[in-house]
Order: structure tokens, then C-alpha cells, then sequence
């Protein structure tokens, strides 16, 4: 299965148009945590900027099938 990584702020969306292949749904929350990281290490310490904006997580079908904050705790 594909997910595509989206990144939306209020009315603004970064359309993730290539995606990732991934077995399941856990894989895909994995690799989204994955993405988040990345960005934070390309932002460095100052997360302010990132407090509104989000990282969907949408199928083939184009529904979001989850999405989580990019200034929440990663674990």
C-alpha cells in the first residue's frame, strides 16, 4: 500500500506527491514519525514555527487516514 505525507497549516498543504510504500498501517505511522524527526533535525531546536502545522497521512483514495501534530512527543 502507498501513503502519502502531507503537510497542512491552516490553509496551506504541501502535497506530498510521490508517497511511501508500506505494508500496513503501523509501518506508515512509523515512517510519518520518521518524516517528523527528519524535519525537526533540518529545523533544529526552534520547533515554534511547527506548532500548527501537521503531517497527514492519506491513502490512494486520498482520505486521511491519520495525522499527528509535528510538535507533539515522539516516542
Amino acid at each position: 500500500m502507498r501513503f502519502y505525507f502531507n503537510l497542512v497549516c491552516d490553509d496551506e498543504t504541501m502535497t506530498d506527491d510521490e508517497g511511501v510504500e508500506v505494508r500496513d498501517i503501523e509501518h506508515a505511522r512509523v515512517q510519518a514519525m520518521k518524516a517528523i524527526a527528519e524535519l525537526r533535525q533540518e529545523a533544529g531546536t526552534d520547533l515554534v514555527e511547527w506548532s500548527r502545522w501537521r503531517l497527514d497521512v492519506v491513502d490512494e483514495a486520498g482520505d486521511v487516514v491519520f495525522s499527528l501534530q509535528l510538535n507533539q512527543t515522539i516516542h
